[in-house]
C-alpha cells in the first residue's frame, strides 16, 4: 500500500454524476424501507422472532421481537457513516500514489465503491429484514441457501473490481 502523506493529498469536492445520483437514490430508499418494515409489521409480530440465521439461511436462534429494531440502527449508523465518509476521498487508504493529477480519478472510484457498498449493505440489511418478518408469519422458511454466497460475492466482488479500477487508472487524469 503506498504511503503518501494524506495531509499533502489535493481535497476536491466531486460532483455527483448521474450514476452516483442513481446509486444514493436506491441507498435512501432502501434505508427508508429498513426503517418502514418494522413500524410496519411490529404489532402482528409474536413475541418470539428468529434473530439469527446459520449458513444455509436457517433461523438457529430467536429471541424477543424488540431485535428487529437492531437492523434499524445499524442502517442509520452505517448510511451516516458511508455517507460522511463519501465526502472524505482525501483520507481514504489508496494502492496508488495520489497525485493533483490523478486525484479526481482516484477519489471518483474510491467514493463510488464506498456508495455502491453502501446501497448493497442497505438493500441485504432490508432483505433481511423482511425475511425475518415473513419467516415469523409463516411466509418463509429462513434467508434461503443463496444468500450468503450472494452477499459474499458481492461484497468482494465490488471490492475487487474497483480494486482493479484503481490499479488501471493509476495515472489517469480525468474521467472514469
Amino acid at each position: 500500500m503506498i504511503q503518501n502523506n494524506k495531509l499533502n493529498r489535493p481535497k476536491i469536492k466531486l460532483r455527483l454524476t448521474a450514476i452516483d445520483w442513481i446509486v444514493e437514490i436506491i441507498a435512501f430508499s432502501f434505508f427508508i424501507i429498513i426503517i418502514a418494515l418494522p413500524l410496519i409489521y411490529f404489532r402482528q409480530l409474536p413475541d418470539t422472532i428468529p434473530t439469527h440465521f446459520n449458513a444455509s439461511g436457517t433461523p438457529d436462534g430467536y429471541g424477543s421481537k424488540n431485535t428487529l429494531w437492531i437492523l434499524p440502527v445499524t442502517a442509520v449508523f452505517m448510511y451516516l457513516m458511508m455517507t460522511v465518509l463519501e465526502a472524505l476521498p482525501h483520507i481514504y487508504n489508496y494502492m496508488v500514489e495520489i497525485t493533483p493529477e490523478n486525484a479526481p480519478t482516484q477519489y471518483r472510484i474510491a467514493t463510488r465503491l464506498i456508495r455502491i457498498l453502501k446501497t448493497v449493505i442497505l438493500v441485504l440489511l432490508a432483505f433481511i429484514s423482511y425475511e425475518t418478518i415473513k419467516t415469523t408469519t409463516g411466509g418463509a422458511a429462513g434467508l434461503g441457501k443463496a444468500f450468503l454466497p450472494v452477499f459474499l460475492l458481492l461484497t468482494f466482488g465490488i471490492t475487487i473490481f474497483y480494486i482493479v479500477q484503481s490499479l488501471n487508472n493509476r495515472h489517469k487524469t480525468t474521467g472514469f
